[in-house]
């Protein structure tokens, strides 16, 4: 599921009978579900992913006789469709891995150019309008990544490989948003291999899981890679690769697919490893300019439970929440043009650019 800026989860899933797909939607309670069902056989895949401006955009698939044929869509809020790009045989193949929306305010995921998703591998771009191109071809291709590209607060982008690197045990790989592409970790040959999932703290670091039971630690600024937490062999508390993701609380929360009391089933689990509460963190405001009362969305992390919002220091008297990546807020009267400020019980973040009041 992704959440977006209204605040309501957003899933692709099959509904019976026709056995044609559907985006579902459904409040944060489980609540005033809605459906939205996609054109005959085509079928999401599962590229989701939520935009500030409070769209989502997905990848779509239809193998009509035998040959995949796949389009990127834009999703609005109340399920429209509106078709932005058709993959031709020379775009290549998106393969089954989420996309990720970076700084730039575009989105990349994997593709290669055999159906197969065998080599050779490489990254596309898709601008909001749906402009496509192919930013790198991946030098190698050594092994399954499982979610490869993550956007980091560096404005690169992380990835994994389960193979490869120094020791042929997985590597971590950096691109930037202009198709450079470099191995930055290489996992030993004993004791941490297999590396999947990845994700970035508050602290600055990016965490990650093993296919082997362990969580690790890569320093964007010493380059080091070290071992945070090896999971039971046991698997009472799940059995990895996990997605991680970090609370408002500073712990690391996962779900991990196999292990626990019922082996087989997975847990939930949360670790403590001293990570200071996030503080917000806001990378866009939008629209950038408006008059007083125009509604702005500040997109960024960490931003749930915003208890105040400011325009150059007048206060909004409206505002809102609605994700930990966005608060809505109206700008109010007497504001002038100037940096938008937001305070949650975790600290305050002021916006290094200006929101111009018109």
């Amino acid at each position: 599921m992704v959440q977006a800026t209204g605040g309501n989860l957003y899933t692709p899933a099959l509904f019976h009978p026709s056995g044609n797909s559907a985006y579902y939607s459904l409040s944060l309670l489980g609540k005033g579900v809605q459906q939205y069902p996609l054109p005959a056989q085509w079928g999401s895949l599962w590229h989701t992913v939520a935009a500030p401006r409070g769209d989502i955009y997905d990848i779509l698939g239809i193998a009509p006789n035998g040959a995949l044929t796949s389009a990127f869509v834009q999703v609005s809020e109340t399920g429209k469709i509106t078709f932005l790009h058709q993959f031709s045989a020379a775009d290549g193949f998106p393969t089954g891995n989420n996309m990720v929306y970076a700084l730039d305010g575009n989105f990349y995921g994997i593709g290669t150019q055999q159906q197969n998703g065998v080599s050779p591998g490489f990254i596309f771009r898709f601008t909001p309008s749906g402009t496509y191109s192919q930013i790198l071809t991946f030098p190698e291709f050594p092994g399954h990544s499982a979610f490869p590209l993550m956007a980091a607060s560096d404005g690169n982008l992380y990835g994994t490989f389960t193979a490869g690197g120094a020791n042929n045990t997985g590597e971590i790989y950096q691109v930037t948003l202009a198709g450079q592409f470099q191995t930055v970790a290489s996992f030993p040959a004993k004791g941490m291999t297999d590396p999947w999932t990845l994700m970035q703290a508050a602290d600055g670091n990016i965490y990650g899981t093993t296919n082997y039971n362990q969580i690790f630690r890569y320093d964007l600024t010493t380059h080091q890679l070290t071992m945070v937490y090896q999971l039971d062999p046991g698997g009472s508390l799940g059995k990895c690769a996990c997605i991680l993701i970090e609370g408002m609380d500073g712990k690391l929360y996962g779900v991990a697919p196999y292990g626990g009391s019922y082996p087989g089933y997975g847990t939930v689990f949360t670790l403590n490893i001293g990570l200071p509460k996030p503080k917000p963190a806001v990378t866009g405001l939008y629209p950038p300019s408006g008059p007083v009362g125009q509604q702005v969305i500040l997109w960024g992390n960490y931003l749930l439970g915003a208890t105040s919002v400011s325009f150059n220091g007048t206060p909004a008297i409206t505002f809102s929440a609605t994700t930990v990546q966005s608060v809505s807020a109206t700008v109010p009267a007497g504001a002038t043009s100037g940096p938008v400020t937001v305070t949650t019980a975790n600290g305050s973040f002021t916006t290094t650019t200006s929101f111009t009041v018109q």
